[in-house]
């Protein structure tokens, strides 16, 4: 039982409320709770804005760096409007970002975790602003009604998906 509750106590949570839609206002974050050290969250809850780029075209792009050619096209980042370069990590919704060309180069807002000893970013959920408002994307199997997080074959019916773009609600994402 003791190693089951120093497990427990070593998970970190953030409250449901972090997962909820972006607003549409400037980045935002999580503070952190005003515990001691040893009680910290292991991350943050931020909304950031930026377009997902190759990390080799950004770096060439923005300070002249070359990189080795095989590392062209495994790593992306996030580009913020102001010119940070936030690495994303490449899980499922991180490798979805760099898998679907439809979705590098394009504004979008995406609801990340930041961890306290990382300097990786990770992908939550993904929104995509446009002139009618905050759409979430996703990908949609029309056979089974089911959503999924990458560009591949249904994990039900083995069949095709679709990217899918939802409208947030006014006020469900704190428009």
């Amino acid at each position: 039982m003791a190693v089951l509750a120093l497990v427990t106590i070593g998970e970190q949570r953030v409250p449901a409320a972090a997962d909820e839609p972006p607003s549409a206002g400037p980045e935002t974050a999580t503070p952190p709770t005003s515990t001691p050290a040893a009680d910290a969250p292991a991350y943050t809850t931020e909304t950031l804005s930026g377009r997902v780029v190759w990390l080799e075209d950004a770096l060439a792009r923005q300070l002249g760096v070359t990189t080795e050619p095989t590392a062209a096209g495994t790593s992306v980042v996030l580009e913020t409007a102001d010119g940070r370069l936030l690495p994303i990590i490449p899980d499922v919704r991180g490798r979805a970002v760099a898998a679907d060309e439809r979705l590098r180069n394009q504004q979008m807002r995406l609801l990340v975790r930041r961890y306290n000893k990382a300097p990786m970013i990770q992908v939550i959920r993904v929104f995509v602003p446009k002139d009618d408002g905050l759409y979430e994307l996703d990908y949609w199997c029309d056979i089974c009604a089911i959503p999924m997080y990458i560009q591949k074959a249904c994990e039900c019916c083995q069949g095709p998906n679709r990217l899918r773009l939802e409208k947030v609600e006014e006020g469900a994402a704190g428009q």
